[in-house]
């Protein structure tokens, strides 16, 4: 029997360059394939050629690709994407009308029963009115992995479906793949971490600049875990940002209560917490983009106006914000250049082209990108490049104060390592402050020097990070601290 997905001796080009060269891939009925390797290796590029989608500029420059004996390039045969296969990218967002109500959208993708796809994916049928801006990236991933299911396919290509996603709603997401997987339906899970897949495929395959490197059954690979690193620039005790009782809701139900805390200049302030609890609400407080509903925030001592468009130019300037999702973040048809010589000119005033074209080299160097990346639209960045590109236009502004809002999700363990890298050398040689959002505990103990804990939308527990973050916690016990409700008082988890 001919297998659900064959590709064979694929080749894409991307002008000069070769993304993916002779790349062989064969998928099963029922068969979990996982598709690792580092970010920019052509997971997602190869990924989105099984579903018969090119992004701009990428053409097909050889071999096959055939879904049920069906050739999928360069025109997909009807009725195969959206039925036979199931997909969900790698940035959720960028996946939902903003404009639509998660109901319609689910009933668009074809689902009759929007409650019972919802409840599939462990989201109550509340959600099913809300908009994708009112849940949080773990929720909103969720609501897409409901979206691929809606026409039973018989193949689900899965993107990084739970890097946004914090320990907990990973779990749930990773139980609904494995109930599915031992429903019969096939997997191809593209991820950069393979102890996330590990459990749930049966053959790897590894992917290294555009070509397999490897290919074999899951129990011969070997599982490597990310490393803690003990690299600390010196903190200056000036305090930079602060806030002081912030509360914030949406349509009168409240998300954040009595949020206090203080950054300090070359600090790095890791807010940790499950999907859901807030933390990308509290960024946007602090960046003006959401008006708290109690307290202030406050720059060097002086409160700012909670809204943006009532900040001064310097005060826009002293706070960059990183969004979860650079997809979003990121117009898919300007280019690299265009989307950081905006800051420039709006927050520094520079005008001239040859002034602009220096920065953005420059941004690009301070980011580890080539300079040549200017002329690249987003669509033609992996997940890591992207996020980088995202962390340069928050800087074009010269911030006193980045907020990150989990900018490693999307990153394989290695250039996750370089971007909390990154961040500690614009700490050390800038003196910048840091504000990481994260649901991960592992970034949070490599990167940040202080700790504040969201648990119910009020700080659980605070302090230095190397107190509330042991060297030796245990994943699965962290995660049982964090569920513990706050307590009137805010008692501490520990």
């Amino acid at each position: 029997m001919s297998p659900l997905v064959e590709v064979g001796g694929l080749r894409l080009r991307a002008g000069d360059r070769a993304i993916l060269d002779g790349v062989d891939l064969t998928v099963a009925d029922g068969e979990a394939v996982g598709l690792v390797g580092a970010s920019g290796s052509g997971k997602t590029t190869l990924a989105l050629a099984v579903l018969g989608h090119l992004r701009s500029g990428v053409r097909h420059d050889g071999g096959r690709v055939l879904v049920r004996g069906q050739v999928m390039l360069p025109d997909p045969a009807p009725g195969v994407r959206g039925g036979t296969i199931g997909y969900v990218g790698q940035d959720p967002g960028a996946s939902l009308n903003p404009y639509a109500r998660i109901s319609s959208i689910l009933r668009t993708a074809g689902g009759q029963d929007v409650g019972e796809l919802l409840d599939r994916v462990g989201l109550t049928s509340a959600f099913a009115r809300r908009y994708p801006h009112q849940l949080s990236g773990g929720q909103q991933q969720r609501v897409v992995l409901a979206a691929a299911l809606a026409r039973s396919p018989r193949l689900l290509v899965l993107d990084e479906p739970t890097t946004a996603l914090d320990l907990v709603a990973k779990a749930e997401v990773l139980h609904e793949v494995r109930r599915l997987r031992d429903t019969g339906v096939a997997l191809l899970w593209v991820s950069h971490d393979l102890g996330t897949v590990r459990s749930l495929v049966d053959r790897v395959v590894v992917l290294d600049d555009g070509k397999v490197v490897d290919d074999r059954p899951v129990r011969e690979m070997v599982t490597t875990s990310s490393p803690r690193t003990a690299r600390r620039p010196a903190v200056d005790r000036t305090v930079v940002l602060s806030g002081r009782s912030l509360g914030a809701g949406y349509h009168g139900t409240d998300v954040l209560t009595g949020i206090d805390f203080d950054v300090h200049r070359g600090e790095c302030l890791a807010v940790l917490g499950v999907s859901g609890v807030g933390k990308s609400t509290l960024a946007r407080c602090l960046a003006g983009l959401h008006r708290p509903s109690a307290g202030e925030v406050l720059l060097h001592g002086v409160a700012l106006a909670p809204d943006v468009r009532g900040r001064t130019g310097a005060d826009r300037a002293a706070i960059g914000l990183v969004a979860q999702n650079p997809a979003d973040a990121l117009h898919p048809r300007q280019d690299v250049r265009t989307a950081l010589a905006r800051p420039l000119r709006l927050l520094r005033g520079l005008r001239g082209c040859a002034e602009q074209d220096a920065e953005v080299a420059r941004l690009l160097d301070a980011v580890r990108l080539p300079a040549a990346m200017a002329s690249r639209q987003p669509g033609e960045l992996s997940g890591g490049q992207r996020q980088r590109v995202a962390l340069a236009r928050a800087l074009a502004g010269r911030p006193e104060v980045l907020l990150c809002d989990e900018v490693t999700s999307a990153l394989d363990t290695g250039t996750q390592a370089e971007v909390l890298d990154l961040l500690t050398d614009l700490r050390a040689d800038l003196g910048v402050a840091v504000l990481l959002i994260t649901h991960d505990p592992w970034v949070a103990a490599s990167a940040s020097d202080g700790l504040l804990v969201l648990a119910g939308g009020r700080v659980v527990s605070s302090g230095p990070t190397a107190d509330l973050l042991p060297a030796a916690e245990d994943p699965e016990a962290l995660v049982a601290r964090l569920l513990v409700p706050p307590s009137p008082e805010g008692a501490s988890l520990v």
